[in-house]
């Protein structure tokens, strides 16, 4: 896993339960939101965590986001 892949998939699971928009998730990291949804794509392919439609925990706003999965 690269280091910025490591550095969004640890800000997802320290967050849980709370879920940030990619928008809001990249400027809390200091990233650029086209970095964070390129690789929110590997993420969900390789490290346990999904896409899902929730109100972001800052804007409010309906948007998609990586949530950490919950293990049935």
């Amino acid at each position: 896993m690269t280091p910025l892949a490591q550095r969004v998939a640890n800000a997802v699971y320290a967050r849980s339960p709370q879920v940030l928009c990619f928008s809001c998730l990249a400027a809390e990291q200091g990233l650029d939101e086209h970095d964070v949804r390129g690789t929110a794509c590997v993420l969900v392919a390789r490290a346990g965590l999904s896409l899902v439609e929730r109100p972001c925990a800052s804007c409010r706003r309906l948007k998609h986001m990586l949530v950490a999965e919950v293990a049935a």
